[in-house]
């Protein structure tokens, strides 16, 4: 993981920059979510996923093979493996993975498995303009959010605002004007693919960062 997080801080360097020693505070962490009897937790030669069932779905965040060539191999073996063994104990019905948008080893690995595109989280850096605020909701012309620190394994440098509703009609330079004046080193808005929220974003100029892939998993043929 360590080293996936090393090759993500090149495809996107302050949202994904690393926390310095943390290794032992995300090893106890993954340790807790492979032995908490709920989550389907495999690993190969090369590499390992998480799985944990939300409801229908399975939700899959830790996942790396090493090298990134497996992925074809180890990395599709794993998502085939963790989708069975939710279905049959859990009832999951499709699985929500998430990536980074540049590491497109691991996307043409999803997409050769039948798993669509769903969502995109795109990202603005932000110069704060004041004063981190506390942590808490955050809202505006069109939006709403949360502002709060990053996952611990990572240090954007501040607080980041994460959108959790902008709609189509939502005010762009206001999100990166109010986050900012909160403090925020980051702006995170989701969108649809294909969706007027999107398009603005891309107009606007921020960048896609993390995807989402939800589906199935089905062999490639």
């Amino acid at each position: 993981m360590e080293l996936r997080r090393q090759d993500y801080a090149r495809y996107s360097p302050v949202f994904w920059r690393p926390a310095q020693g943390v290794v032992g505070l995300h090893e106890r962490y993954l340790r807790r979510q492979i032995s908490s009897g709920v989550n389907v937790a495999l690993r190969t030669r090369h590499g390992f996923i998480i799985c944990q069932p939300r409801e229908s779905e399975g939700f899959v965040d830790d996942f790396t093979v090493e090298p990134p060539g497996t992925w074809d191999v180890d990395g599709a073996a794993l998502l085939l493996a963790a989708a069975q063994r939710l279905a049959a104990v859990r009832g999951v019905s499709a699985m929500r993975v998430v990536t980074a948008h540049a590491d497109q080893a691991k996307v043409a690995m999803l997409s050769s498995l039948s798993l669509s595109l769903a969502e995109q989280w795109w990202v603005r850096e932000l110069r704060p303009a004041g004063q981190p605020a506390a942590p808490g909701r955050v809202s505006g012309p069109g939006f709403s959010g949360i502002l709060g620190p990053a996952p611990l394994v990572y240090d954007p440098g501040g607080p980041v605002f994460q959108a959790d509703r902008a709609t189509e009609q939502g005010d762009l330079d206001a999100i990166e004007r109010t986050a900012a004046a909160c403090g925020a080193v980051l702006a995170i808005v989701p969108a649809e693919p294909g969706t007027a929220c999107a398009d603005a974003l891309r107009r606007k100029g921020w960048s896609a960062t993390s995807d989402w892939y939800l589906g199935w998993p089905v062999p490639a043929r």
